[in-house]
């Protein structure tokens, strides 16, 4: 049974994580672009054009599903054409109007992420990197440990 301490390093952790969705959920809404659009397109910004589906996955850390919704609707609305290749592994290309897109709504967004990020200084941004890291690697670890034991 979880402690006090514990109970409330939980509800600290979720609430931040919360608070972070919250705000790109704010940042998101101001230029009208939902997430999975989102993480799509800055995906390809850092991978470049011709990346895969299953890059995309891997670097976003969203479920293939996730990204292949997100890759329809961006290709029904004339931003991605994928080009010759076997399904799902087939090159993503940004479109003219795709191109627009990115510079309209994707970058300027990124730009607010890059400004907050800039005023952390080098060493808080590392202690922030590395704690975090820890967390991730315990929350997984454990995670793999409870699933293994309810299979």
């Amino acid at each position: 049974m979880p402690t006090t301490l514990t109970d409330n390093k939980l509800r600290h952790i979720n609430g931040m994580l919360s608070e972070i969705s919250s705000i790109y959920e704010k940042l998101l809404s101001s230029k009208n672009v939902p997430e999975g659009v989102f993480i799509v397109m800055s995906s390809i910004l850092d991978l470049g054009e011709g990346c895969l589906q299953k890059e995309i996955s891997e670097i976003s850390y969203l479920n293939k599903k996730t990204v292949n919704s997100a890759i329809k609707k961006l290709q029904k609305d004339g931003y991605l054409e994928l080009k010759a290749g076997k399904y799902p592994n087939m090159p993503i290309y940004l479109t003219e109007k795709g191109k627009a897109y990115m510079q309209e709504n994707i970058i300027p967004i990124i730009q607010v992420e890059s400004k907050a990020l800039e005023l952390m200084p080098a060493g808080e941004f590392a202690t922030l990197v590395k704690s975090y890291k820890k967390y991730i690697d315990n929350f997984r670890e454990h995670v793999n440990m409870f699933a293994e034991r309810n299979k």
